[in-house]
């Protein structure tokens, strides 16, 4: 299936299907993309933005977290991811995806942010579903 997976060590708790972003405040130049955090464009006190890169295929706990567990992630192909419902309209199979303000969820590409476009939906979103797993192309950027 042309999927491509590669470990990580989880920064914070992850879900599985949370769209995730490289730890690019990271003191050291290997730790930068070593630790991963939840992706997110409107990120919290002084935190920077956090474009997505890949989807966790697998959860990281609290615990995971304070042992530096390495959690493997999608970083190019096809797996079911956390996206966002287009402010309730749904979308359709093909549209681009982009990182949002909601951390570790994407939603349909605004072409006037500066934000990567990180993945194609390729399942149908309905009306009003709200943030669901859906199956995606992640788009390779690592």
């Amino acid at each position: 299936n042309r999927r491509q997976i590669e470990s990580f060590i989880a920064k914070e708790v992850i879900a599985i299907g949370d769209w995730l972003a490289f730890d690019i405040a990271a003191v050291a130049d290997g730790d930068v993309t070593l630790g991963i955090y939840k992706a997110d464009s409107v990120p919290a006190g002084a935190d920077p933005v956090r474009p997505a890169f890949g989807v966790a295929l697998e959860a990281a706990t609290a615990a995971d977290v304070t042992a530096s567990k390495a959690i493997q992630v999608c970083i190019s192909g096809v797996c079911d991811a956390s996206v966002g419902d287009n402010g309730a309209v749904g979308s359709a199979i093909g549209t681009l995806l982009q990182t949002t303000g909601t951390a570790g969820t994407v939603d349909v590409a605004d072409a006037a942010s500066a934000l990567p476009v990180c993945g194609i939906l390729a399942e149908t979103i309905p009306a009003a579903a709200g943030i669901t797993l859906k199956r995606v192309v992640v788009r390779k950027s690592f």
